[in-house]
């Protein structure tokens, strides 16, 4: 399944929910698990399962959905600063979802658009790694790191980024 949206479509706005849809179904469920342990606890005062849901459901949105909401919109964000990029489009599989510009652009702001994803994230992770209540939250950020890897997108734009260097790209066609 491909999502595409033209440039206006892949604000920051319209990359962050195109990264909820993407697990919409793990939210619905951390939010039912939420909701029967909220409901449990009201009903029979039993409130032994409202941390585990509670963890369930943070690690589904502060921790899941919003550190690859974060990595994609910083990658928008560079990507229409960038004048010679002609439209930036949000591709979505089952497996992952990307935000796909199409254009040009030299090798250096391939790369830098490559990494800045994966290390806004390792910034913010390291940021709540810093406080001892959200460290565990830490790790959904600081694993984008991985993401560098030329075994994943990130990280093959950024070798073939920095390979090419200052000569120009056409990128996404």
């Amino acid at each position: 399944m491909s999502s595409r949206g033209a440039r206006s479509g892949a604000s920051l706005r319209g990359v962050a929910l195109a990264v909820a849809a993407q697990v919409w179904p793990l939210l619905a469920l951390a939010s039912l698990i939420l909701a029967a342990a909220l409901g449990w606890a009201a009903v029979s005062g039993d409130t032994t399962q409202l941390p585990v849901a509670a963890w369930i459901f943070l690690a589904a949105t502060a921790g899941l959905t919003a550190s690859f909401a974060l990595h994609e919109c910083v990658h928008a964000l560079l990507l229409h600063r960038i004048p010679t990029v002609a439209s930036v489009t949000v591709e979505r599989t089952p497996a992952r979802i990307s935000v796909v510009p199409r254009g040009r652009m030299t090798g250096w702001q391939t790369a830098a658009v490559a990494a800045a994803g994966p290390l806004a994230c390792v910034l913010a992770g390291a940021a709540l790694a810093v406080h001892e209540a959200t460290r565990p939250l830490s790790w959904w950020y600081l694993g984008h790191v991985l993401f560098l890897l030329p075994l994943f997108g990130d990280g093959t734009a950024l070798v073939k980024g920095l390979l090419a260097g200052p000569r120009l790209l056409d990128v996404g066609r």
